[in-house]
């Protein structure tokens, strides 16, 4: 019973302040959603990071599980939602906002799928790139975060950490800075788990096809992401600060125009395309007037 009553107090006072007999039916029903969804959710609903992804530089593409096409990003704040692509071009870098309680930071040709933003259990899928990222330790006692890629997946343990996933060899490197822990667990080509590696504070692992035995050392290769995890200690302190809670409407009108927009559709302006234009423009004779 308690539990009902902290979800139903909010409404009722909500709706007792509304003037009902001046609103028309369509009006009142939209008020009505817009009271349940920001009075609370029920037992049975996952509760979900409010996720936002901001450029800081380059080129930054978005796409959609429901779109075709990739949106390029300008400066403002998107909000996120589950199974968005988010990928960065050869000077682009961004930053994924998680509340104020985490900022996880996309370096150049970087590829990252959320999978899912609940926060019991939150997944995303480095495709192909780097990340680094500071998650508070507090954030996660009650929480999962993990970090996926084609050939590892990390289990976070609220910490500073990063991941690099190559194409090229299909290896996954993984590293935790000051702070925190990571549980890194390699995968052969199927997808089944080799093992579990506990990486402790300013160790590396690194995982392929080529590495048969896997083993955590000193930080050394991963060090060149040191830089990148103190500016996320800068972000979160300022996030905790300046970070503000939004409405469902908001969220989503803000969601929608950053999808409407800015559409690239690369086969009209490649190489090729514009040589055949080109081509085509120096053969086609010239009008003559009459």
């Amino acid at each position: 019973m308690f539990p009902a009553k902290l979800f139903f107090l909010p409404l009722f006072s909500f709706l007792a302040a509304a003037p009902c007999a001046a609103q028309s039916p369509d009006e009142y029903r939209k008020m009505l959603d817009e009271a349940m969804k920001s009075g609370g959710s029920s037992g049975d609903q996952p509760v979900q990071w409010d996720a936002r992804l901001k450029k800081i530089s380059g080129e930054v593409l978005l796409k959609s599980s429901e779109a075709a096409e990739w949106v390029a990003v300008d400066s403002a704040e998107v909000p996120l939602d589950p199974d968005d692509s988010i990928k960065t071009g050869s000077s682009g870098a961004a930053e994924i906002y998680f509340e104020n309680r985490g900022v996880v930071a996309l370096a150049r040709n970087t590829e990252l799928q959320l999978r899912t933003l609940e926060k019991e259990d939150s997944e995303m899928m480095l495709v192909l790139g780097s990340l680094a990222a500071k998650i508070e330790k507090s954030a996660m006692k009650k929480l999962k975060f993990s970090v996926r890629t084609p050939s590892a997946v990390c289990a976070i343990r609220g910490t500073e950490f990063a991941v690099e996933h190559s194409r090229f060899n299909n290896e996954t490197a993984a590293a935790v800075y000051d702070e925190g822990s990571v549980a890194f667990m390699p995968l052969d080509k199927d997808g089944k788990v080799l093992g579990e590696y506990v990486l402790e504070p300013n160790t590396e692992i690194f995982a392929s096809a080529q590495i048969k035995r896997h083993k955590a050392v000193r930080l050394s290769r991963m060090m060149k992401h040191r830089g990148q995890i103190a500016k996320n200690r800068d972000r979160v302190r300022a996030l905790r600060k300046s970070w503000k809670p939004m409405s469902m409407s908001r969220r989503e009108a803000l969601r929608q125009a950053a999808l409407r927009k800015n559409i690239r559709r690369p086969e009209l302006d490649s190489p090729a395309k514009k040589k055949i234009r080109q081509s085509k423009s120096k053969t086609r004779p010239a009008r003559t007037g009459r």
